[in-house]
């Protein structure tokens, strides 16, 4: 008789490790790639002693700073005229610290304030807004920060002034022009400081910031 074959002990099946779906395995992979930071920002007091001190008889930049106006932190819109230019350097150097919410406008479309700055005078005639132009493309010569006009006043003479005056004015976003600004309109805001300070531009952004917390309370 033929004897049996033995049996055989079925193979043992190769064990494999738990895949994870597609998509932890994705974040996983991103986990340890990335890793995930604490986000710090600055208290108020901290950017204040970062604060940048513009000298007395400074000269404007040469290069424009960039589109300010596009940060996503922008809420509160202004345009400026009859800046000196120590206040004009200030503001590029401290605003985006000190104000990250209050921003140049970027067309008179945007704005929300209207801000005035006058030296040794303290009347606001020699700051008015100026008149805005646009070609037959859309585009505009409109400017949120403009500069005291040097045929009535030097900038070394804007930065030796013995007082500075700001007036503020609140405008309709959208209803802001130029040419029909009254050199009679009263202020929401206006103060005068001694010479060197930049308390007057301090003072008038912290009434912007103020105003601007409450526009967007009321929205």
């Amino acid at each position: 008789m033929t004897p049996p074959l033995p049996t055989l002990a079925p193979a043992p099946a190769s064990v494999k490790a738990p895949s994870l779906p597609v998509n932890e395995a994705k974040l996983e992979g991103a986990a340890r790639t990335y890793p995930i930071r604490d986000i710090v920002t600055p208290s108020r007091a901290e950017a204040a002693s970062t604060l940048v001190e513009v000298p007395i008889g400074s000269e404007y930049p040469d290069t424009q700073p960039e589109n300010e106006s596009a940060d996503p932190a922008c809420h509160t819109f202004f345009s400026a005229y009859g800046l000196s230019p120590s206040q004009f350097k200030w503001l590029a150097a401290n605003r985006r610290k000190l104000y990250p919410s209050i921003c140049p406008a970027p067309s008179l479309a945007s704005v929300d304030f209207v801000v005035l700055f006058t030296h040794d005078s303290d009347t606001y005639n020699a700051a008015m807004p100026t008149p805005v132009h646009t070609d037959r493309a859309g585009f505009s010569d409109f400017n949120p920060l403009t500069t005291i006009d040097t045929a009535l006043l030097s900038g070394p003479d804007a930065d030796r002034a013995h007082r500075e005056y700001v007036w503020v004015f609140r405008t309709r976003r959208g209803g802001f022009d130029p040419m029909k600004f009254s050199p009679r309109r009263r202020p929401q805001f206006s103060t005068t400081e001694s010479k060197g300070s930049a308390r007057a531009i301090e003072d008038a952004f912290n009434y912007l910031q103020e105003q601007g917390t409450r526009l967007e309370a009321a929205q």
